[in-house]
């Protein structure tokens, strides 16, 4: 009876070790996850930010980022290096270095035009990007809201502490507000699609947005939608919330539990 219940409970305790880990890679990946989508975006926001304000005025400020381009402003095709120098504290507080190389084929307000992004030594807050990103012009949809496909391909991110996430994406951005008004931070932008990664335990997973997130461009992070995370068969869903402006996502693992996700500040 003693060797039973010694087996028993050897068996409810690596049990619970196994489902602990399966939580914990759970969290892991959704982090991982959460976290690349938003340096991604932002770095696509922040880049497009900069090239518009370049292409519109030919200017550029004495202050942080330095903008240099290879061709006059307005004139396409056109390479755009936004040099964010060592340190670069932007609004909202992120700290930037490194480059961000745009090349631009025409202007983004005609169908078919392209923005291919790549980073060279480029970090936020101490996390290295990686990875080329790709922006093309769809045209209007059915209800004539602009269409774009965003492709990331060979992404990474690389921690603070080390240790690297892979991430590719295939995402339609639509934008659903502000379109017809100048500048963009009244855009509101719906976001589906798919990713798949590897995160920084090495571990393989993949990702569909099940519910459209929803961005709007005067809020940091995205503020509605769903993501369907599968890993080694196992699926969590990555909750982003209600529309409220804040940094929370919540994690539902496959056995029900729930957990915060912070995404980065």
């Amino acid at each position: 009876a003693v060797i039973v219940l010694m087996a028993l409970s050897f068996s409810f305790t690596a049990c619970q070790k196994e489902e602990t880990n399966l939580n914990e890679q759970a969290i892991i990946t959704a982090d991982n996850e959460g976290t690349g989508e938003d340096l991604f975006t932002d770095a696509d926001d922040i880049s497009d930010v900069y090239a518009e304000s370049f292409l519109g005025s030919g200017k550029t400020s004495d202050e942080c980022p330095t903008i240099t381009t290879t061709a006059p402003a307005g004139t396409f095709p056109n390479t755009i290096t936004i040099d964010f120098g060592t340190e670069c504290v932007g609004e909202g507080g992120r700290t930037r270095s490194g480059q961000i190389v745009i090349t631009v084929s025409d202007s983004m307000q005609n169908v078919g035009a392209t923005r291919t992004k790549t980073f060279v030594n480029y970090f936020v807050n101490g996390i290295q990007i990686e990875g080329t990103y790709t922006v093309v012009n769809n045209g209007p949809n059915e209800n004539g809201n602009p269409t774009f496909t965003h492709t990331l391909t060979g992404g990474a991110i690389t921690l603070p502490d080390g240790t690297t996430a892979t991430r590719e994406a295939t995402h339609t951005v639509t934008v659903i507000e502000g379109a017809n008004t100048p500048g963009r931070w009244d855009d509101v932008v719906a976001i589906t699609g798919n990713s798949s990664g590897v995160n920084k335990n090495g571990v393989a997973y993949t990702c569909v947005i099940t519910e459209q997130l929803i961005k709007r461009h005067n809020c940091r992070w995205i503020v509605s939608g769903v993501k369907e995370i599968t890993r080694n068969g196992e699926v969590s869903t990555l909750d982003f919330g209600d529309g409220d402006c804040n940094r929370f996502a919540i994690l539902t693992t496959p056995d029900g539990e729930t957990h915060e996700i912070r995404l980065p500040k």
